[in-house]
């Protein structure tokens, strides 16, 4: 079991730096770089674009587990900022540890240590300090949801649109009664897909549906369920009079679990889409 986080785990785990972007995308060059020291594409990130550059602090997300909404300071001292003030260091101390954000000939890192240990290292340093407030500042968002624009509300849209799926299926087999169902839940603010699973299993066994219709509509159910759990949505879905005889394209976060994909069929093939971070998994359709 992980071990709560601390601010200075978090500290200690966090990478910043500046690197040229140019016309392309600052999040995709951030993301490639960070993967390249963590290891990982499970990342959270501030980036903030500035003549030609992008300027970034990230962590594993792992390490924002207790804290979903920790603050960066650090982000209202970035080069072209109100409170730059040059070539410097940039320090807070926060319940026995301190952490310094670097800037020296436009370039950008950070350290986080116990005070006593950072300070030493930084009095080598031929820069000024500036003290920082530790509170304020922006907030780190999720890598692959940042590659998606995904934002909390187009989430939920994402949701509706693969539960939606299920729904027009479900009123293809068995006609409207299950469907007026299904879609005043998804008028609902919030869509829990097990709450709609449940919703239509009654929904069924009060109508009494026959056992094929049923293994259609269980398998309909399966993959919106397992789609939308994974934080993806359905491109395109269908299925003849024979559950076997099914096809879609969906897609995934990349970094999801081979459980995911089992749960979706042996006969699915997948294929990393040119945008980092997505996954496209079909089954009986070509590319």
């Amino acid at each position: 079991m992980m071990k709560d986080e601390s601010p200075k785990d978090i500290y200690a785990n966090m990478i910043a730096g500046r690197i040229p972007v140019g016309s392309g995308s600052a999040m995709k060059a951030v993301s490639n770089q960070a993967y390249a020291i963590l290891g990982t594409n499970r990342l959270h990130a501030y980036i903030l674009e500035r003549q030609g550059y992008a300027y970034y602090f990230v962590v594993e997300s792992q390490h924002l587990t207790s804290f979903p909404d920790f603050n960066i300071p650090f982000t209202k001292y970035i080069p072209g900022s109100d409170l730059f003030e040059g070539d410097a260091i940039y320090y807070l101390s926060y319940e026995g540890f301190a952490v310094a954000m670097i800037i020296e000939g436009g370039n950008m890192r950070i350290l986080c240590n116990d005070e006593e240990i950072l300070n030493d290292y930084l009095l080598a340093l031929d820069l000024p300090t500036i003290e920082i407030d530790p509170y304020g500042g922006e907030t780190m968002s999720s890598v692959p949801q940042a590659i998606l624009g995904v934002s909390d509300k187009f989430g939920r849209l994402l949701n509706r649109t693969s539960i939606s799926v299920l729904a027009c299926s479900a009123a293809t087999f068995i006609g409207l009664n299950v469907f007026e169902m299904l879609e005043s839940t998804l008028k609902k603010e919030t869509v829990n897909i097990q709450a709609i699973q449940d919703e239509l299993n009654s929904t069924l066994n009060r109508l009494s549906v026959q056992q094929p219709l049923a293994m259609q509509l269980s398998r309909i159910q399966q993959v919106s369920a397992t789609v939308v759990r994974s934080g993806g949505w359905i491109e395109k879905y269908s299925m003849g009079p024979d559950v076997k005889r099914e096809s879609f394209e969906v897609v995934l976060p990349s970094w999801v679990s081979q459980d995911y994909i089992d749960q979706l069929g042996k006969e699915v093939v997948t294929d990393l889409r040119d945008m980092d971070g997505l996954l496209i998994v079909r089954k009986n359709i070509r590319k």
